[in-house]
């Protein structure tokens, strides 16, 4: 875990509010945390830890009492919803409590949604449930039963920035994000998103971001996802025949 993401994770106010609350006692069993896509997984697991304690029954992004609902970047069907209450009410295993995330809980379907209203509102008593969104979309009656909580990272990663066009600045950007985690190689690339939608180029924003999701999903390294960006802005190539090139 890139130590440059975890400190601008927990540096942020978001994150101490929640040690705060977890640290006190009184954190929520039911939480939402509205989080950039490249930052989820890393908040997920050190909000894990947190919960459940820093053991040695973590083997990587898994422990016995950690239940995930869909997986990153895809949010559950009803089915692995309603399956949610049971898994959640079993006894812990390892830990004293059991805590069940819920993956892209903004584009959970209505069904989907609904079936978790009542685990939400009542959990069980050794049980809590984590909702991890990129944007604030929750349905009202999920969002009225749990705490809400915005990871809010700095102003200058975060705000909108017009993306490299010469060659010099191709060349200088390659050369500095070689030095960064994949976690802010994406908040710059979703600035530029940010930028190019402000210009109402949305056709090159709609096909940078679907890059990205691409790119998310298939973990690619600094220089692969280089490789792909400049394709699609430098060289205009569909995402579509890039991914179908080498997949």
């Amino acid at each position: 875990m890139p130590e440059e993401t975890l400190s601008l994770l927990k540096a942020s106010r978001g994150w101490s509010e929640i040690a705060l609350a977890v640290e006190t006692g009184r954190c929520p069993q039911s939480m939402a945390v509205v989080i950039p896509s490249s930052m989820q997984e890393i908040f997920v697991i050190n909000y894990a830890k947190l919960r459940l304690g820093d053991s040695h029954a973590w083997n990587d992004y898994t422990h016995p009492d950690l239940i995930y609902a869909g997986k990153y970047l895809t949010a559950p069907s009803i089915d692995e919803c309603r399956m949610l209450q049971g898994e959640l009410g079993l006894h812990p295993i390892v830990s004293d409590k059991r805590l069940a995330v819920v993956w892209s809980a903004d584009k959970l379907s209505l069904e989907a949604s609904n079936s978790l209203l009542k685990l939400t509102e009542e959990p069980p008593v050794h049980g809590s449930i984590l909702f991890v969104s990129e944007e604030d979309k929750l349905i009202p009656t999920i969002k009225s039963r749990v705490w809400s909580i915005y990871i809010d990272l700095p102003e200058e990663l975060v705000k909108p920035r017009r993306h490299p066009s010469s060659p010099d600045e191709w060349a200088e950007w390659i050369e500095n994000s070689k030095k960064n985690s994949t976690e802010l190689v994406y908040l710059e690339i979703d600035s530029w998103i940010k930028f190019l939608s402000e210009k109402k180029d949305y056709r090159t924003a709609s096909a940078l971001e679907s890059s990205v999701r691409i790119m998310e999903q298939k973990r690619l390294s600094v220089s692969m996802i280089q490789d792909v960006v400049f394709a699609v802005l430098k060289e205009g190539i569909p995402c579509e025949q890039i991914f179908g090139n080498i997949w």
